[in-house]
């Protein structure tokens, strides 16, 4: 932002009398000196620094007007990164029309409106010459596939939004069923041979294994590791031992998974028949 003639000509005038070699030519002694009561108002001294700030005063104003029509130019710009597709479909209004921004050559909601904004998990991969997105709504706090129609609505929003020539591959799909098989070796003061907890009930187990996969980002990989350190964390857990690990998708059927990590075909996962894929063992 512009500074102020006034502030503009002080800036100089304390550089000019803090200066040793201005000062000894001018014969400015006593450290109570300043401008002010050094040179007169009219000095050529006062009336040269005032047009010099008021030339850096213009040159500050015209440096800021070029600022903000480079920032207003670049916030008109179309910059299609995953990211920027990512909250495109985030931004989606379902029931709402997009209106053409001739300002910015862009398709917009005219009103924002978040009630009206369903899809409530996105990811987004580029492969290359197509853009991938894997969409859900939300339901119990859980990710859902879209409804036919709301899907419909969305890959008409989408194509209207997107860059030219770029294509989309839209998809919103059931989560993935994950069957983890695992014995559990647990303190019996704390739990039973059920798993559940003696002081408050519930089963932490359990609970620690659908808060691992609900805390897994959208579209992001199931880990073994990560999956034995949150049932580990349960208070009453002393061992763990990870038996075997299938998952499968809407369509297909149980496959185990051999390495390490997994990534949900639909972008999430929801534990399967964990009442029976649990053992318990006493810890010894």
């Amino acid at each position: 932002m512009a500074r102020s003639i006034a502030e503009i000509k002080k800036t100089m005038t304390d550089r000019f009398m803090e200066d040793n070699t201005l000062r000894e030519a001018y014969g400015i002694t006593g450290e109570d000196a300043t401008w002010e009561n050094t040179f007169s108002t009219v000095s050529i001294e006062n009336i040269l620094i005032y047009i010099v700030a008021a030339c850096a005063y213009a040159l500050e104003v015209m440096l800021d007007a070029h600022k903000q029509d480079v920032d207003e130019r670049i916030a008109q710009s179309i910059v299609p990164t995953v990211r920027w597709y990512h909250a495109q479909a985030l931004a989606f209004q379902y029931g709402d029309a997009l209106e053409y921004d001739e300002q910015t050559h862009a398709f917009r909601y005219p009103v924002p409106d978040t009630a009206k904004q369903v899809v409530k998990y996105c990811a987004v991969q580029d492969a290359g010459n197509t853009i991938q997105i894997l969409v859900s709504g939300q339901e119990n706090n859980l990710p859902t596939p879209l409804s036919e129609d709301v899907l419909t609505a969305f890959k008409s929003y989408m194509n209207s939004v997107k860059i030219a020539g770029v294509f989309l591959s839209i998809r919103s799909l059931p989560a993935d069923k994950i069957k983890i098989s695992v014995k559990v070796y647990y303190d019996p003061q704390i739990l039973t041979s059920d798993g559940t907890r003696i002081d408050g009930g519930g089963k932490p187990v359990e609970d620690a294994i659908n808060a691992y996969l609900a805390g897994i980002v959208y579209g992001g990989t199931f880990n073994k590791t990560k999956c034995v350190d949150a049932i580990q964390n349960v208070q009453g857990v002393t061992d763990v031992e990870l038996g075997t690990v299938q998952t499968k998708t809407s369509t297909g059927s149980y496959t185990v998974v051999t390495g390490n990590n997994y990534t949900a075909e639909s972008g999430c996962f929801i534990a399967e028949d964990l009442s029976n894929t649990v053992s318990y063992v006493v810890q010894n």
